[in-house]
């Protein structure tokens, strides 16, 4: 089977206030799980944490909890793209490939890599008695869709080959690999499957059944497909995925589940839908009651579940007749650190083995980093051979990256204290997303709330206003090490409650704010919204169909300027609005001059522009004269060089407020400290470590000024080629969209003093309030429809969110 390769689509849909939720894709091997117990030194549930709720059965306190130790492996050079249990060993792959060190004395220009090796590697779940099985790749490139055990005890594998040809392009051949222990090839076999349609054809996931079949999933031109095979690999039929999923798993009664989702209303929901092989269709569908789903594993006999559910931060239980969940580990907790890239294995002594692989290397992903792995082993231990620690809780929403690694960290090494983690996430569901919100709300207001809260401010703005947050001004201050001064003043102060204090912080954030071009807009004096307003009605729209790019339409304007004018029309520190005054008048005669609808293209919405079919991002539209201003935000100094680059006359104008132009930050997740704790000191031992220097910021500008600068150092250093020796040529080159690149040069100095007075200006924080913008909605309806005018829908808004207001008192 010769398949050419799968081309990449470039597609944005942009809507500013959408809720996504993303469904991480990712197989992994079966087995069975365990209930968790809770407490100290171990990965398992709490008594009154996370553990309860609608659709979530408790776990009551057991006598044993999960203990973790940890085993490096230095060995592995890749990513660990699968974990097999077979026996008393674990069984996984990985890539090798020849990369040699960039210090090396090599002709790159010449220069081919060997093609890459696939290494079949096992050991004893203590990390012993290590081997390896090298089986070598025949294309340029290697994938390996899916990896097994036979029951003859043999490694099987389902491998892909991408061979480049001159004259012929790309090509994919598909083949069925079977070794033994030793490396012998008992059978190696081109796999015969015809692409739906004839086009284009790419296996992501290929599922060994018990009986020795196949399933295979995969991407066509026609959708995603699903694709049965015998025992002999011979097709028996395919099965047409409205999802692009890739998880499924054989329950332990024989059934084939696969993981899909589906929608009713405004409401998304996971559905696992049962596969019948026998007439090649989907059988009974069940829908979950959790929107999150990693992978799938069957239980074993005699466990109370129908399978176990991974949502990347939790191991449940699951009844698929009741859609009830037990939750039974938290990862964080069982010491795993990976956000996505694990694999995990239940080993028939009760214990459980976790394989975890993480990329450590520059901001740019570059050639300096490399793949670590380690091994995570928990064993059910008795709770009294647990040495006791003091317990500092943490509640938030989505734990990725940094905050696990260091939560992971915290607890390797301190004696004294552990962090349990309260991910009030799992309360939500499709038909109520803000279920976990409210319930971590209510936990603080009636003062069971966790120690460290960790999420978006906009998410805590009301306990803000409550005063249920410490001032982190204080710890701060009394920090040996840490000084105000070593932050961006301009971020503090506008993070500051009304009353002066800090309730919240970020290491990191991005910017909101307007860009335009002087040669339309070089005029104005000072970027008001009455001076908006008279710009918008003075210019040629009719040749200027995007004034803000297709997505922005006057109700997101509305919207967006509501969430950025910080207390001017609602201030929320006072409880009193000013919705009647003649600026928030001039905001609605500016976003009734703007689109009613979303640009659409296909019925798709995008976010820019296609132009013959091609995309067109906003940079291109405003350099035809297409679009007059863009509202943009900026993350890193290349974001702004993006800008700069493509303007010799651009204008950073902010967002349009009564005082004129300001920019607006919008903090990266964050951490707060809960007034009422008893840890409190010990929650600052933990938040602290993340406002610290040797914490490197990976997204967004630091809000340390001593990183800025290093980043801003690196954006300034001179180009280098293959043998690290400084050229005079561009840093990079970004393809802006499909017709137009642009070349970013080291920055320079008066670009790093442009980019830092924007940041040291920016004094507002964006807020958002879903009761304030479902009365927005409701009003606006007669206004954009031109049955109201604009002073009557601003006097309307003043009385129903006053009175809102007033309620909150």
């Amino acid at each position: 089977m010769h398949l050419p390769t799968r081309k990449k689509k470039r597609s944005k849909i942009l809507s500013l206030f959408a809720v996504v939720l993303a469904l991480a894709i990712v197989l992994a091997a079966c087995g069975n799980g365990e209930t968790g117990g809770n407490g100290t030194g171990g990965g398992g549930a709490r008594d009154g944490g996370t553990g309860g709720g609608a659709g979530l059965a408790g776990v009551a306190a057991t006598d044993y909890v999960y203990v973790p130790s940890f085993i490096d492996l230095p060995e592995i050079t890749d990513r660990v793209s699968s974990a097999v249990v077979h026996g008393d060993r674990i069984f996984y792959y990985y890539i090798e490939r020849d990369m040699p060190d960039r210090d090396a004395d090599i002709d790159w220009e010449t220069w081919e890599p060997a093609p890459p090796n696939i290494i079949v590697a096992s050991m004893t779940a203590e990390g012993g008695d290590k081997q390896r099985v090298v089986i070598p790749a025949t294309g340029d490139h290697v994938n390996v869709p899916g990896f097994h055990i036979t029951a003859e005890g043999n490694l099987a594998l389902i491998i892909e080959n991408h061979e480049w040809d001159m004259q012929t392009g790309s090509s994919v051949t598909m083949s069925y690999a079977e070794y033994d222990f030793q490396g012998n090839r008992i059978v190696y076999e081109e796999l015969d499957i015809v692409p739906p349609g004839g086009g284009w054809f790419q296996v992501e996931r290929a599922f060994f059944l018990a009986d020795g079949g196949l399933l295979l999933t995969a991407w066509t031109d026609r959708g995603s497909v699903l694709i049965s095979m015998d025992a002999q690999r011979t097709v028996q039929g395919q099965i047409q995925v409205d999802s692009g999923s890739q998880i499924l798993a054989q329950l332990a009664d024989g059934r084939l589940m696969m993981m899909d989702w589906e929608r009713e209303g405004d409401s998304f929901y996971s559905v696992l839908r049962e596969i019948d092989l026998e007439v090649t269709d989907f059988g009974e569908t069940f829908r979950l009651t959790m929107s999150n789903v990693r992978a799938l594993f069957p239980s074993r006999e005699g466990s109370p579940f129908d399978l176990y559910i991974d949502d990347g931060t939790h191991l449940f239980g699951y009844d698929l007749a009741t859609g009830e969940r037990t939750l039974l580990l938290n990862w964080i907790e069982s010491g795993l650190a990976a956000d996505w890239d694990y694999h995990v294995s239940f080993l028939g002594d009760g214990r459980i083995s976790i394989l975890s692989s993480n990329w450590e290397g520059g901001r740019d992903g570059g050639r300096d980093g490399g793949w670590s792995t380690e091994m995570i082993l928990l064993t059910r231990t008795p709770r009294a051979e647990v040495p006791p620690r003091e317990i500092i809780t943490l509640g938030g929403f989505g734990l990725w990256g940094e905050v696990r690694a260091q939560i992971v960290s915290f607890n390797r090494l301190s004696q004294t204290h552990q962090i349990q983690v309260r991910d009030y996430s799992i309360y939500s569901t499709p038909d109520n997303w803000r279920a976990g919100l409210d319930r971590f709300q209510m936990d603080l207001i009636t003062g069971l709330g966790p120690d460290i809260i960790w999420g978006h401010t906009s998410n805590f703005a009301n306990l803000i206003d409550r005063g249920i947050l410490a001032d982190l001004y204080t710890f701060i201050d009394a920090d040996p090490e840490l000084n105000r001064s070593d932050f961006f003043q301009s971020i503090l102060e506008a993070s500051e409650a009304s009353d002066g204090t800090l309730p919240m912080l970020s290491a990191s954030f991005g910017l909101q704010t307007m860009i335009g071009r002087a040669e339309q807009l070089g005029h104005i004096d000072s970027w008001t919204l009455a001076e908006m307003l008279t710009l918008l009605e003075e210019a040629d729209l009719v040749n200027t169909p995007h004034i803000m790019g297709q997505w922005m339409t006057g109700e997101n304007f509305l919207f967006s300027a509501l969430m950025f004018s910080g207390p001017e029309f609602i201030d929320w520190g006072t409880h009193r609005a000013n919705l009647d005054s003649e600026e928030f008048i001039h905001l609605l005669e500016i976003a009734a001059r703007l689109p009613n609808d979303f640009a659409q293209n296909d019925g798709m919405l995008i976010g820019d522009g296609f132009v013959g079919g091609q995309y067109v991002s906003a940079i291109g539209l405003m350099l035809r004269g297409e679009q007059l201003l863009e509202m943009t935000h900026l993350w890193s100094p290349q974001r702004y060089q993006e800008f700069s680059a493509a303007f010799d006359d651009m204008l950073v104008l902010g967002v349009p407020t009564s005082g004129g132009g300001t920019h607006v930050i919008n903090p990266g997740q964050g951490f707060g400290i809960n007034a009422a704790s008893n840890q409190r000191d010990a929650a600052w031992s933990f938040v602290r470590h993340f406002l610290s220097p040797e914490v490197r910021v990976e997204w967004d500008f630091p809000l340390r000024i001593d990183q800025y600068e290093a980043m801003i150092a690196e954006a300034m250093a001179p180009a280098l080629d293959m043998d690290g020796n400084e050229v005079d040529g561009p840093r990079a080159t970004h393809w802006v969209d499909d017709i137009l690149s642009i070349d970013i040069y080291p920055m320079t100095a008066a670009e790093a003093a442009g980019l830092r007075a924007i940041i040291e200006s920016a004094n507002l924080l964006s807020r958002f309030d879903e009761t304030v913008m479902e009365m927005m909605q409701e009003e606006l309806l007669p206004f954009f429809a031109g049955d109201r005018s604009a002073a009557d829908t601003a006097r309307i808004l003043q009385n129903r969110i006053q009175t809102l207001l007033n309620e909150q008192r």
